[in-house]
């Protein structure tokens, strides 16, 4: 289990966070919810280890690795959206094909050799999320961040995404902010509401 103990975190003197607490698993999905600015994506830096707190404390990390899929694609725009995916990936046994991941998020063929400014906003959605789970091909026990990940995806294509969730190995942990809760229909999602 991974506690979180009133944590606090404040921007110019505004709290966003004041003595926040949470037990998340060791495994599955959960989804953050709640209106912008109760600090969902400030929590997800803070366990990335992008942000420190103010205060308070987070025991149950350890050395897992962790993923973050930020709200926005930051793809490298001088490499292929398949080299994206592939740079990701740590070297050895288990290295995941970029052209497979992509025709499973429902990306077509040869779009693995386009550079990002060639794709779509969707596209370049699609790829993001794949280069984090590409991240963990070597942590059967990482932790997946994904901040707004259905962001500009019609229906379709977010549930290509929630295919790909759901065939992680059951020892990670997802973590997701997500405004769009009616994309998780169908996975075994456990909800936190972060304050309306």
């Amino acid at each position: 289990m991974i506690r979180i103990e009133k944590l606090q975190k404040a921007y110019n003197g505004r709290p966003v966070l004041a003595g926040f607490s949470l037990d998340l698993p060791d495994s599955g999905i959960v989804c953050l919810t709640g209106a912008s600015g109760r600090g969902k994506t400030t929590l997800l830096r803070i366990l990335a280890g992008l942000e420190a707190a103010d205060g308070g404390r987070i025991e149950g990390l350890f050395a897992r690795k962790i993923a973050y899929v930020f709200q926005e694609d930051r793809l490298l725009p001088w490499v292929t959206a398949g080299q994206n995916i592939r740079l990701a990936q740590p070297a050895g046994e288990k290295q995941l094909f970029p052209e497979v991941l992509m025709e499973r998020a429902g990306l077509e063929s040869g779009m693995a050799d386009r550079y990002p400014d060639q794709l779509s906003g969707g596209q370049r959605r699609r790829v993001a999320f794949l280069r984090g789970i590409a991240f963990l091909a070597d942590s059967p026990d990482g932790i997946l961040l994904l901040d707004e990940p259905f962001n500009g995806l019609d229906e379709a294509a977010a549930q290509k995404l929630c295919q790909i969730l759901r065939e992680l190995p059951s020892s990670v942990l997802t973590v997701l902010v997500s405004h769009q809760t009616a994309m998780l229909e169908g996975l075994n999602v456990t909800f936190f509401s972060m304050g309306d």
